[in-house]
């Protein structure tokens, strides 16, 4: 690596996942040391994604649980019926899934090409015709410059992308639910009018306040989910 070249038109033409002289790592390992060497930022790579798409995906649950509040809309289950929308392949919209599985294939790809195993193997000749050394025959891992640096970069515009996408406020108004099947629970309890309303649009609100007239009445508001005509709830009042 000391020898490595260090001008970046020369650089380019050492290639993508190509064996050079000078792009060999100073080690010599087992066959099986260089497979995993290699294939080590695969694992990396398939981890943040993951946990990119995760994050994502609670990211945008919270953002159409919060929309109801101000859109009427129709749900979105794996099931659809009726009125009822399917939901999202890969749990978030398309233009945010198609470029991630895009941008995730193509970093996948570069790994590939920045660190790769290199099996070397000597051979003399022989009164018999030519025999393997294999006291000579090297197993290691080459790299590409230009392939590492544009991984790097892709990571990095990963990276940025989600603190972009993280800065987005949410819709105020509407208890943040998340995930949580208790808070998504208690919001999915219409009166007894309200029936079937899971099979069309709907839109979360307030169906009574605990005052009537600017007057106590003694009583917890409700807010839920509903078909019909549904009312802001008041500040200050109290909601189940």
């Amino acid at each position: 690596m000391r020898t490595m070249l260090r001008d970046p038109a020369k650089l380019w033409k050492v290639g993508f996942g190509t064996v050079k002289g000078k792009n060999l790592l100073a080690i010599d390992t087992s066959l099986m040391g260089s497979v995993l060497l290699a294939n080590s930022p695969q694992v990396v790579l398939s981890y943040l994604y993951l946990a990119f798409n995760t994050l994502y995906t609670n990211m945008f649950i919270a953002q159409e649980w919060a929309g109801y509040c101000y859109h009427r809309k129709t749900l979105r289950v794996t099931a659809p019926v009726g009125q009822q929308r399917d939901t999202y392949w890969l749990s978030v919209p398309f233009r945010y899934a198609i470029p991630m599985t895009i941008v995730s294939g193509l970093s996948h790809w570069l790994a590939s090409q920045s660190l790769f195993m290199v099996q070397i193997t000597v051979t003399e000749n022989s009164k018999g015709g030519r025999k393997v050394s294999a006291s000579d025959s090297i197993s290691t891992c080459g790299f590409s410059p230009f392939a590492i640096i544009l991984t790097t970069v892709t990571g990095t515009i990963v990276a940025m992308g989600g603190l972009a996408i993280g800065r987005i406020n949410l819709p105020s108004g509407m208890p943040v639910a998340g995930s949580n099947s208790a808070a998504i629970s208690a919001s999915c309890h219409p009166p007894d009018h309200g029936t079937d309303a899971h099979l069309k649009p709907v839109m979360w609100g307030a169906v009574s306040h605990g005052v009537e007239d600017d007057i106590e009445i003694g009583q917890i508001g409700h807010c839920t989910f509903l078909s019909l005509y549904v009312k802001p709830p008041v500040p200050g009042s109290h909601y189940s």
